[in-house]
């Protein structure tokens, strides 16, 4: 290999250097003179055409296709750029890209090759077409599932607690497995069985819902698998579906189900586990083809110790725990159920209603002993029978006052009282809205204002 002594005339003098970093290239490298004739490749080049680079030195590619060193050569040009393409005596397809060099006066130095070989390059252009096709498929999944989401009604969550739960749920949803939510009365387990149902591959079929502590004993086996004609006195005379037959192809949802008869539960359990039911009164069965979902407010788990509720049916309904947290433990969801309850009732009873700051406050204070059940009652109540359109302090049921207000503000200091309901209620409006200058202007302060108080109260944003 001989170097052109343009390189030193112009005092590079590092070339050597240079050139050892480029022997150890993965890609190949090829420097030819103005001509194109060839004075170095590097080791690469050998790897990527299957030949000797000392069969290049001093030559052109005139040279090597007289030679059938390669067998075609095609080119295109653009501004001080050549793109070959070449097939090697081995068979090799090689891609290469020529640009001319020139030193800082302008003169010419010499033209640098990059050589890759034509099937690296078509694998990774496969894996990027594979990987855009994954990225596709992904982003369509993301967007049928952000799409579920938006479309979802009643479904309003906030707190990290609550959207762990909508989060688990997208995971399961797709799945047959039975699942049983738990929680205190009111928290909203009939919302979450109905998003596990919207989510689920069973979203088109019916979704059936039975309070099995409300129906009388002798009842509820009728209502579960139903009944055929003569079953029983008072029985009709057509018979009638059970809830089980009536929900398939989709969702049933056995609320209360700690509250089921100890009789019942052997047959409930060959229920599930067979998948058919024997209608009263008939000899065939019937086949199933639904999910099932059991909700509960009692400690299933300790009345299975105490043997008032089945062991086996407790493992059967219990594939997948889901436990909704109280209202008091989720205290960030207050104000946005709030909001949301206020726009349904005042768009049912066709009124326009709004809650006033310090009422957004004493809301978020108060402990909901009936969760968010209570916090819908008080709501429409509150809809129904103010006449004026903005909810104020005054207007809240007295066990709300009364917890609040003696609470959180008569035993402090009025300075204090009015910092930490501002703190509180600038804390909500910022959660609220997309910026501060949109928060500000519900709060009805400038923007300074606003960012000052930001700063005062050390409120994170």
């Amino acid at each position: 290999m001989k170097v052109p002594d343009i390189f030193y005339d112009k005092g590079i003098d590092s070339f050597e250097k240079l050139l050892y970093l480029i022997e150890n290239s993965y890609d190949g490298f090829v420097l030819s003179d103005k001509k194109g004739n060839i004075f170095y490749a590097n080791k690469a080049v050998e790897r990527i055409t299957g030949g000797r680079r000392e069969d290049l030195y001093a030559k052109n590619v005139k040279d090597l296709l007289k030679e059938g060193l390669i067998i075609n050569d095609k080119k295109s040009f653009s501004k001080n750029i050549i793109n070959m393409s070449h097939r090697t005596m081995t068979g090799v397809e090689v891609f290469i890209t020529s640009v001319a060099v020139y030193d800082k006066n302008g003169d010419f130095l010499c033209y640098v090759s990059n050589y890759r070989e034509m099937a690296e390059l078509n694998d990774i252009q496969r894996e990027l077409e594979e990987t855009q096709a994954r990225s596709h498929t992904y982003y369509m999944e993301l967007k049928e599932l952000r799409n579920r989401f938006l479309n979802l009604e009643d479904v309003v969550v906030k707190s990290k607690e609550m959207n762990l739960i909508v989060e688990n749920v997208a995971k399961f949803a797709p799945t047959d497995a039975p699942v049983l939510i738990t929680g205190e009365s009111g928290v909203g387990k009939g919302v979450i069985a109905k998003l596990i149902h919207k989510m689920s591959n069973r979203c088109e079929g019916p979704f059936i819902q039975i309070n099995c502590g409300a129906i009388p004993e002798t009842l509820l086996e009728a209502e579960l698998f139903g009944y055929k004609k003569g079953a029983f006195t008072g029985a009709s005379k057509t018979g009638k579906p059970g809830i089980f037959e009536m929900a398939q192809k989709g969702t049933i949802l056995l609320d209360e189900i700690a509250e089921i008869p100890s009789k019942l539960q052997v047959k409930l359990l060959k229920a599930i586990q067979d998948q058919e039911v024997y209608p009263l009164g008939g000899t065939n069965p019937v086949k199933l083809d639904v999910r099932i979902i059991c909700a509960t407010n009692r400690d299933i788990k300790k009345m299975v110790d105490n043997g008032t509720f089945r062991n086996d049916l407790y493992y059967r309904i219990n594939v997948i725990p889901v436990h909704i947290p109280p209202l008091r433990e989720r205290r960030e969801d207050i104000i946005p159920l709030a909001c949301y309850f206020l726009e349904k009732f005042s768009k049912k009873y066709n009124k326009q209603k709004s809650l006033s700051p310090n009422v957004c406050t004493m809301l978020q204070t108060y402990p909901w002993p009936g969760n968010v059940r209570e916090l819908e009652n008080i709501i429409e109540r509150l809809v129904v029978t103010l006449e004026k359109d903005k909810i104020y302090p005054q207007d809240l049921p007295e066990n709300i006052l009364k917890n609040t207000t003696s609470e959180n503000y008569l035993n402090i200091p009025l300075k204090e009282a009015k910092k930490r309901l501002e703190t509180e209620l600038i804390k909500q409006m910022l959660a609220q809205s997309r910026s501060i200058r949109e928060a500000a202007r519900r709060l009805g302060i400038n923007h300074s204002t606003l960012i000052k108080k930001i700063k005062d109260y050390n409120i994170k944003k």
